[in-house]
Formats: structure tokens, sequence, C-alpha cells
């Protein structure tokens, strides 16, 4: 079920990221602003990037501290095993395949666009102020609404980056859930034959 979860949760960062960043290219619109994507992605992928190394030690068989040299071919074949039963067929490669490609035409169509890191608020009248290393030393600095658009945009094509943690989450998490089905189908087979 945490799998489920996580791989859903993940899915969702990567698309609102990738479509939050894309939005922004042709005119400096956002679907949703930086501060709010920020906090999303937060939710997602602290508890989500916690699981993932957990569940994986799980899985994964106790390794020595120095193993020898048969123990080291062991242990990689035993990770080409989980590898494969992970991610199995060439269909699920080519569609992560694709959805790294995405992240990577995201990402590197953001920095084209123009990226930027800091924040911005907005204060009562309204009047809108933004915090960056790109101007007076990220010294909180007022600027006009259309400069606030500007900014937002070029700070959401930064957090473009989120579609590759949104990846390897829902990636990693798919993996564990074709671990575990994998699991269940051959459970009752095993307990089959232990009967017989």
């Amino acid at each position: 079920m945490a799998d489920a979860v996580a791989a859903t949760a993940g899915a969702a960062l990567l698309i609102l990221a990738a479509v939050d960043s894309i939005t922004s290219w042709p005119s400096d619109r956002v679907l949703l602003d930086h501060n709010d994507l920020s906090q999303v992605a937060a939710v997602v992928l602290i508890p989500g990037w916690l699981w993932l190394p957990l569940a994986f030690m799980l899985i994964t068989p106790g390794r020595r501290s120095r193993p020898d040299a048969q123990q080291k071919a062991t242990d990689r074949a035993v990770d080409r095993m989980l590898r494969r039963a992970m991610f199995p067929g060439l269909r699920v490669r080519l569609a992560l395949g694709l959805l790294a490609l995405l992240c990577a035409a995201v990402v590197i169509g953001g920095i084209a666009m123009g990226i930027a890191k800091g924040s911005t608020q907005v204060l009562p009248g309204p009047r809108y102020e933004i915090s960056t290393l790109d101007l007076n030393q990220a010294a909180w600095t007022p600027i006009s609404a259309s400069q606030y658009n500007h900014w937002q945009a070029r700070f959401v094509r930064e957090d473009g980056f989120f579609t590759l943690f949104g990846l390897v989450l829902t990636a990693g998490s798919c993996g564990l859930l074709q671990l575990h089905r994998t699991a269940m189908q051959t459970q009752p087979t095993r307990d089959l034959q232990q009967l017989g």
C-alpha cells in the first residue's frame, strides 16, 4: 500500500512540476507559484524519500563489510536479479526512459528560458517583494506586478528539477510494488510445494 501511495505521489509531483514549468515558458505565467510548489514537493518528497531507502533495505539481503570475491559476485548477481524483477520487460524500461527524457527536457527548457533561486511575498496593498541572489544580494526588494510574474516564472522553472525527484520516487516505488506482487504470486506456489 505504501509503495502505491509513494508512486502516485511521485507521479503527481512530476506532472505538476512539469506542467507548471512548461506553462511559464511562453508568457511568464505560472499555474502554481514557487512557494506553493515547494510546499507540495516537501510534503511528497520528505516522507517518500525516507520510505524508499528503508523499503529497499528491508528487501535486500544484508551485506558484509569486507566481502570476498565470491561474495561480491553473489551480491552483483542478486542486484541484477532484483533490477530485472523490479522493472520487467522492455515496455517498462522504455516508459521509464521516456519519462526521464521528459524530465530532462523540462529541466533543459527551463534553464534555456531562464531560472533563478529565491522567494517572493505579497504584502497588503498589494505590494510585491522578491528575495534572490540575482538582485540586491538577496535582500527583500520591492518590485512591480509584472516583475513579480517574471520572477515567479523563473523560480518555477528552477523547480523543474522536482520532476527528476518525482521520477526517482515513482520508479523506485513502482519497482518495489512489482517486487511485492511477484513475491505474492510465488508464495502460494511455494506453500503448495511444501504441502506436497
